[in-house]
């Protein structure tokens, strides 16, 4: 009964915070501050940081959170990435000369790679397997390309920071609401379910060493 309250508790605890977040999104997207030409984008980093910076701060502060946390099914963690189909959109973006081809394409079909990926993991997954090497590279492969869409989105953006804009069409549609949101609060929050999976991967990886030292068998790590 008590592990039952503490777990209500603690989802309470994750959602309100992620619900604030996206309130907060919505309402910098609809108001238009997210995009800042020929300034510092301190809206959009902050957006970036500030989330990260707390969960991470929870994670290591709170005993509880960090159970519940790890605990997340590691299906959901992978089959959440579906998502990134949205990187379709860019491609078409970029061919209809609302994106810049140096954003578009890269990203674009970099989100569309990582949405297969987790479409192919998920079957094996949900019976129970866990295959770590497809499983590491497929999540490094997806944090590596959201890092890469902050980074390339600023160098093509109206910013300060736009260094690459200049010349070509701007990455001023990722600043605009609703597409806002993508930069604002689903790039950062899935580079932290990146995160969270790298420490389900090496709970995989930890009783299978310890096993393999006592020389006995395990079984396949249950998603």
């Amino acid at each position: 009964m008590t592990a039952s309250i503490d777990d209500r508790r603690m989802r309470t605890f994750t959602i309100v915070p992620i619900a604030a977040w996206f309130a907060a999104a919505f309402l910098a997207g609809v108001l238009d501050v997210v995009n800042q030409p020929g300034r510092s984008p301190t809206v959009l980093l902050g957006f970036l940081v500030v989330p990260t910076a707390g969960f991470v701060a929870a994670y290591l502060m709170s005993p509880r959170f960090r159970a519940f946390a790890n605990g997340l099914p590691l299906t959901l963690l992978v089959g959440s990435h579906l998502w990134r189909f949205v990187g379709v959109g860019f491609v078409i973006g970029w061919m209809v000369g609302a994106l810049p081809g140096g954003f578009g394409i890269p990203e674009g079909v970099g989100d569309i790679v990582a949405a297969l990926g987790a479409l192919l993991l998920l079957p094996g997954l949900m019976k129970g397997r866990a295959p770590r090497g497809w499983l590491l590279a497929w999540n490094t492969f997806g944090l590596v390309d959201l890092v890469s869409a902050i980074v390339v989105g600023l160098l093509y953006s109206e910013s300060t920071l736009g260094v690459l804009s200049p010349g070509t069409p701007t990455t001023r549609i990722m600043a605009t609401f609703p597409v806002s949101l993508i930069p604002t609060f689903f790039v950062p929050l899935f580079i932290l379910l990146h995160l969270l999976t790298f420490k389900r991967i090496g709970d995989i990886a930890a009783p299978r060493a310890s096993v393999e030292a006592r020389g006995g068998e395990r079984r396949p790590a249950p998603a």
